[in-house]
Order: structure tokens, then C-alpha cells, then sequence
């Protein structure tokens, strides 16, 4: 069976359906294809910083939010306690992912993204930072060990004659503004973004809720098996029936919690 994701990497309710996804690849229950998207492009290019005021109970992203989403995540899935410092901007990343479905790399890219945001607390707003995850991953460091036991030990020349791929290794698929180096990426990822903004719009109009009351189409929206789109926490409930019906028992792990982004203002 085949199921769609569409999601942010600042949001952690995309963070649990990213873990829950790599189980069910990794379990061969289900072949899971990833779309990237930019779920909030208004978000200042250095990140966004919630004042404490916006954490107040009942407020958008506030503790109501980081409750539900405790309850949501399976016994074996990971979850911070708090919201990272900073709200990336995920330009760079969500560019940083399309290309890395030419390179092959896509599910590992995802999940050293989603692990600097939520694990390390980064602000991923940066291409700098976005490119050192690509170079960590394509072009890993010479490990220095060697060369504390023999200080005269060469250091392996990469012999490559395609000086393009040295770019790419080097974290190169993210331009200097953010942007994706090759024009399949940035079709790719304007393409996810048209059918997630289309999905979102079909999902609501089925909705009892009003354009007022979800100011944003929401993340994740997954498309199950059957082709019937589930958004926000459905999503997750969508891929929890998926794993299979024990996963339907919710517990959260004592002492965790999240939320999902925050709208600016």
C-alpha cells in the first residue's frame, strides 16, 4: 500500500508522523513518499521567536496544543518538552529535501533535519546551516583517529571528475537565499506545494470548521491508502491505524510533550 505525507519540518506533529513513517517503511508495511512544504512562508527568514505571552492555556501552540499532541505520540516515538528556542524558517530545508531526491538521500536528509530542529534545538532558518546537514551526510568528516596514530597519513583525495557532484557533496543543492540549485527541484517543490494548498482547500470545504477557525491548511495531511486525505492530528491517527490496531491505544511517554508551530503576529 501507498501513503502521501505532505509536511513542515518546524512542526512537531510533522515530526511524529516522520517517525512513524520511517516505521512503516522499515517494517515494509507501507510505501511512504514524503512531500516537503512550507507550511508558514511569513515567517521572518532568521526564524520566528514565540514570546512567552503567546504560551498562555487555550491559545493557538499553547499548553492545550502541547497536550494533545503528548497524546498522540506511540510508546516508541520521541518527543521534546518544549518548543525549540527558535521557529526555523524552512525555506532552505523544504529546498534542501527536494533536491535531495536526485542525490537519492531523501528519507536520511529528513531525518537529520527534523533531528536538528527538534533533538539539537537548532534554527535551521539559515542555508548555511541547512548545507552543513547535507555536507555531513554526502561528504562525512575523515574520521581523525587515524591520524593521531600516524600524524603523516594522507588524507583520501576524493577523484572526481564531475566537479558538480563535489558541489552538491559540499551542501551545494541549497542556494546562498535559500532556494533549490536545480530547476527539477524548485518544480517539484512548488508542485507539492499547489497539491498540498489543493488538498487543504478540498479538506475544508468538507469541513464543519470555518476558513476563520483554521487560518492555515494544516500539517501533516496525509493521503491514506483508500485516497481519503487526513490533516493535522488525523493524519497521525491516519498512520497510527496503518502500524496497526495496537497503535490505536494512545499512551504518552511521561514527560513529554509538543506543539505545533505558531502563527506570527
Amino acid at each position: 500500500m501507498k501513503v502521501i505525507v505532505y509536511a513542515d519540518f518546524n512542526c512537531a506533529y510533522c515530526y511524529l508522523a516522520s517517525q512513524r513513517a520511517d516505521r512503516l517503511m522499515r517494517e515494509g508495511t507501507a510505501e511512504v513518499e514524503w512531500r516537503a512544504v512550507e507550511h508558514l512562508p511569513r515567517l521572518p527568514v532568521t526564524g520566528y521567536k514565540p514570546r512567552p505571552v503567546e504560551l498562555q492555556p487555550g491559545d493557538a501552540g499553547g499548553e492545550d496544543d502541547l497536550a494533545e499532541a503528548a497524546c498522540l505520540a506511540l510508546p516508541d516515538e520521541w518527543l521534546p518538552a518544549s518548543l525549540p528556542a527558535v521557529i526555523s524558517n524552512t525555506r532552505a530545508a523544504v529546498s534542501a529535501y527536494a533536491e535531495a531526491i536526485t542525490d537519492g538521500v531523501q528519507d536520511r536528509l529528513r531525518l537529520r533535519l527534523f533531528e536538528a530542529i527538534w533533538a539539537q534545538g537548532s534554527n535551521m532558518s539559515s542555508a548555511q546551516e541547512v548545507r552543513r546537514v547535507i555536507t555531513d551526510l554526502l561528504w562525512p568528516a575523515d574520521p581523525i583517529y587515524p591520524h593521531l596514530i600516524s600524524p603523516d597519513l594522507p588524507t583520501p583525495v576524493l577523484h572526481d571528475p564531475d566537479p558538480m557532484r563535489i558541489v552538491r557533496r559540499e551542501g551545494g543543492t541549497v542556494t546562498q537565499d535559500g532556494g533549490p540549485l536545480t530547476t527539477a527541484a524548485y518544480d517539484r517543490a512548488r508542485q507539492w506545494r499547489q497539491e498540498w494548498l489543493a488538498l487543504s482547500q478540498s479538506a475544508l470545504s468538507q469541513s464543519a470548521l470555518s476558513q476563520s477557525a483554521l487560518p492555515e491548511p494544516a500539517v501533516p495531511a496525509v493521503i491514506g491508502p483508500d485516497g481519503a486525505v487526513h490533516a493535522g492530528p488525523d493524519g497521525l491517527r491516519c498512520l497510527a491505524a496503518i502500524v496497526g490496531p495496537d497503535a490505536l491505544s494512545w499512551r504518552a511517554a511521561p514527560g513529554l510533550a509538543t506543539a505545533r508551530h505558531l502563527p506570527v503576529g
